[in-house]
């Protein structure tokens, strides 16, 4: 699967880009969400996993600017984010806390390829 993966996190980057490649994907990384979108110009696609908080464009911004036949898992180290991205109404089915396990993003892989 190739995973677009958006945090301005370098450190969280590099630990998911690793955990992603060991399981067998292919990831490109973008640190913000205009950079995402630039990203999806050269190649869509199979899966974007992004933090909610970013600067100038967050990850729910990033979700609306999308098709919305691309799986979207968020994910965010505060937990009132996802009260917050209830209150916009956006179809999600997947909210990773941050730190999380392993088994819990391989989890969300499994089922966003099962959908």
């Amino acid at each position: 699967m190739n995973i677009l993966l958006v945090d301005d996190e370098p450190d969280i980057i590099n630990c998911l880009t690793d955990c992603l490649e060991l399981l067998g994907h292919q990831v490109d990384a973008a640190e913000s969400g205009q950079q995402a979108l630039a990203t999806m110009l050269h190649r869509v696609p199979d899966l974007i996993i992004s933090d909610i908080r970013m600067p100038e464009m967050d990850g729910i911004k990033l979700k609306q600017s999308i098709p919305d036949h691309i799986p979207f898992i968020f994910m965010s180290g505060h937990l009132d984010d996802e009260r917050a991205l209830q209150s916009t109404g956006i179809n999600y089915r997947h909210f990773l806390v941050k730190p999380f396990k392993l088994a819990q993003l391989k989890a969300s892989l499994k089922e966003v390829s099962d959908d």
